[in-house]
């Protein structure tokens, strides 16, 4: 009678397009399924309905579990067109730049990996299907010119331009300039000092007479200190960017920058196979998990963010001090370049 039972629980269970997430695990849901941007997965079901001139129960079965899959693959297309690459453009987008991208997105999607399987009473079946976004994936969406550290070429004027081959200009001398010559003004006889006044001493400070029950004044309060990243010192194995409160939405290439704009990290300091390996960024929504992630190891600095920039908001400005107490620590580690990164929000 218990395996009754468990046999139709099992079949009246239904699939969660969210996957196994844990607690902390930061999930973003998306039309037909999720973004778990901890795990880099997406997720998205779909289901299938048993066709009514089926032969037999078997082949009915058969054919609702493909049907199923196929609203799975078209459902994980359509989330995974909507992740974005940073603040400013979305995989869809890059999809449209180039046929050969499309046909490879596509594929991606079609093999991803079958994660649960639900048979119901009524003959349908659904299934859960999850995508990874780093590795292959990352390979087609990040920039090929990502990662290069060429600084930019310096503007020239027109004038400044000329053949290479050419001689430099030939410069004629200028006649030398020659003024009139002015007479010296004449001496100023000095003006006698006036005679200064000795001044009078001040009265002494009459003490202020202490009335019974008021209270003394308050001391001055210590000026605040702005630098509030918090770390234990030694050589930082990694960052924990706390974005709380900001609005901050999660992207594939996120940037930290300084109030100036300026980048602290992404591709100046990342290389684009350590970017396709890894990814940009670990996400989190709770700060003692990201600390404890093994992608930091065990000694991360937790640095506060101010605001959330860019178009979409996907990326995180630090305060002065805190973008400076950054590149200290980024130049005495190799976190950074390694992708140690995990931005809570």
């Amino acid at each position: 009678m218990s395996l009754l039972c468990l046999l139709s629980m099992l079949m009246c269970a239904t699939v969660s397009p969210a996957g196994a997430a844990g607690p902390a695990d930061a999930v973003e849901t998306a039309g037909p399924g999720s973004i778990n941007w901890t795990s880099g997965e997406v997720y998205a079901a779909g289901i299938g309905v048993p066709p009514p001139n089926a032969a037999n129960p078997a082949q009915a079965r058969a054919m609702a579990e493909r049907a199923a899959q196929m609203v799975a693959y078209r459902n994980l297309l359509e989330v995974v067109k909507g992740v974005r690459v940073d603040s400013e453009t979305v995989v869809e987008n890059v999809m449209t730049t180039s046929d050969i991208i499309r046909t490879k997105v596509d594929g991606i999607v079609k093999g991803a990996r079958l994660v649960k399987k639900y048979y119901r009473s009524d003959g349908s079946v659904e299934v859960l299907v999850a995508m990874p976004m780093k590795g292959e994936f990352l390979n087609i969406i990040v920039p090929g010119t990502f990662g290069s550290t060429a600084p930019p070429p310096v503007p020239t004027t027109a004038s400044q331009q000329r053949p290479p081959d050419s001689p430099p200009p030939e410069r004629r001398p200028e006649p030398a300039k020659t003024e009139p010559v002015r007479p010296l003004p004449a001496p100023v006889p000095p003006k006698p000092e006036a005679q200064a006044e000795p001044q009078q001493p001040l009265p002494p400070a009459q003490p202020r007479p202490e009335k019974k029950g008021e209270p003394s004044p308050p001391a001055p309060a210590a000026a605040p200190d702005r630098t509030t990243a918090q770390f234990k010192g030694g050589t930082a194995t990694g960052v924990v960017i706390d974005g709380r409160g900001l609005g901050l939405r999660p992207a594939l290439l996120p940037k930290i920058v300084d109030p100036q704009g300026r980048e602290i990290y992404v591709g100046q300091l990342v290389t684009r196979t350590n970017a396709i390996e890894q990814g940009v960024a670990g996400y989190a929504k709770d700060v003692n998990a990201a600390v404890n992630n093994f992608r930091v190891t065990d000694n991360p600095a937790v640095i506060p963010g101010v605001r959330a920039t860019g178009a979409a908001r996907t990326d995180v400005m630090l305060s002065q001090a805190d973008a400076q107490v950054l590149r200290d620590l980024g130049n005495h580690g190799d976190f950074l370049k390694y992708c140690r990164v995990i931005i809570v929000y």
